[in-house]
């Protein structure tokens, strides 16, 4: 442990430094918590109360915590280890000590939660590999993940739990090791597209080497990732272009324009009682196009259940394919969803809603 280390005496606290650098970055900080003890070990009996002690100490002394991780991996209570830790406890003590944390918890932790008595929820759930990867189809009213009882059933009907897609730099290893390279720019690049443009968040593990730096490789790969991002995202070729939409709420303020305005937090709404509707942009001149990218206000759920896009070429609408091959079309949009497309040129841009759940609501149908 640190206590029996040289570091600053014994007497260092990494995660106050870790917590304080986050805060001094405007950035929200997040604590992985390991289930799986091999030290104490997770298997003895007295260990709920190492747990608890540790999760505790975690929550009480770092200022706010946005979120907690449970690795399912060898957690007690799984793979026929020792149910050393109530863990519909564990979620409630975390959300006594932090009311806005939001807890992540591998499947075989959620399902232990979701057979106690009462039952206890997690807030966010595993993709289900570790590669980076997640699917059109990934859509937050999928909580398979996230509460299952015992059985395997999902409980709830109405549950909402979004997903995280999670992958190291050195993948297929975790961990840093010796002579192996980060993933290519190219690679994060594909891997932005296929979780945080599939609906999901993307957990970009960036594993330190035996000195405890980043590798130099990791560190110019992750600047270049950020030029390219810059770059990609940085001309909105449909902003403020002129919108128009098949049918419009009643009420002032959700307008066409609004899905197109480079503000999330407004929104296209079709009329009352819809459950489909067209979103057309007209550029003042052809615009190129490589990436189109839409967004539901997902402050009012996934509504959208079937969509295509269409981009007018010399007159004809049609739909266009991304970069393998895959017409642009799906039944999730969600918090984002971003196509890649063979570079086009097109004089419109159309988005066609053919079911909903309830009245279609768009944030933003943008092209890059």
């Amino acid at each position: 442990s640190v206590a029996n280390s040289p570091w600053m005496g014994g007497k260092g606290d990494l995660v106050k430094m870790f917590t304080d650098s986050m805060k001094k970055a405007g950035m929200r900080a997040a604590l992985y918590l390991s289930p799986w003890d091999q030290h104490a070990p997770s298997s003895m009996s007295s260990y709920a109360q190492v747990f608890k002690t540790q999760f505790t100490e975690l929550l009480s002394n770092y200022g706010t915590v946005y979120e907690t991780t449970f690795d399912g991996f060898n957690s007690p209570g799984s793979n026929g280890t020792p149910a050393t830790v109530n863990w519909a406890d564990t979620f409630r003590l975390g959300r006594m000590l932090q009311s806005n944390i939001l807890i992540w918890a591998g499947p075989e932790v959620v399902q232990l939660a979701t057979a106690g008595n009462p039952p206890a929820i997690a807030d966010l759930q595993w993709i289900g590999n570790e590669n980076g990867q997640a699917s059109r189809t990934t859509s937050s009213l999928n909580v398979n993940n996230c509460a299952k009882t015992g059985s395997g059933t999902t409980i709830g009907t109405n549950d909402w739990c979004p997903w995280e897609t999670n992958v190291s730099s050195h993948m297929p290893n975790w961990f840093w090791h010796p002579g192996q390279s980060p993933v290519s720019v190219a690679q994060l690049e594909n891997l932005y597209f296929q979780s945080v443009g599939m609906n999901s968040t993307l957990l970009l593990n960036i594993p330190p080497d035996q000195t405890g730096d980043f590798d130099p490789k990791d560190v110019t790969a992750l600047q270049s990732f950020g030029t390219w991002y810059h770059s990609t995202f940085q001309t909105d070729v449909l902003k403020s272009a002129p919108a128009t939409g098949d049918s419009t709420w009643a009420t002032a303020g959700f307008e066409a324009a609004k899905a197109v305005d480079d503000d999330v937090c407004t929104y296209w709404a079709a009329a009352s009682g819809k459950t489909t509707g067209t979103l057309e942009v007209t550029p003042a001149a052809a615009v190129t196009i490589n990436v189109i990218s839409i967004r539901e206000p997902i402050q009012m759920g996934e509504r959208v259940t079937k969509y295509h896009v269409e981009i007018n070429q010399n007159g004809s609408w049609t739909t266009p394919s991304d970069t393998h091959a895959t017409k642009v079309a799906g039944t999730v949009i969600g918090n984002r969803q971003l196509w890649q497309l063979n570079q086009v040129t097109a004089t419109g841009v159309r988005l066609v809603v053919e079911s909903a759940r309830d009245v279609p609501l768009i944030a933003e149908l943008a092209a890059y």
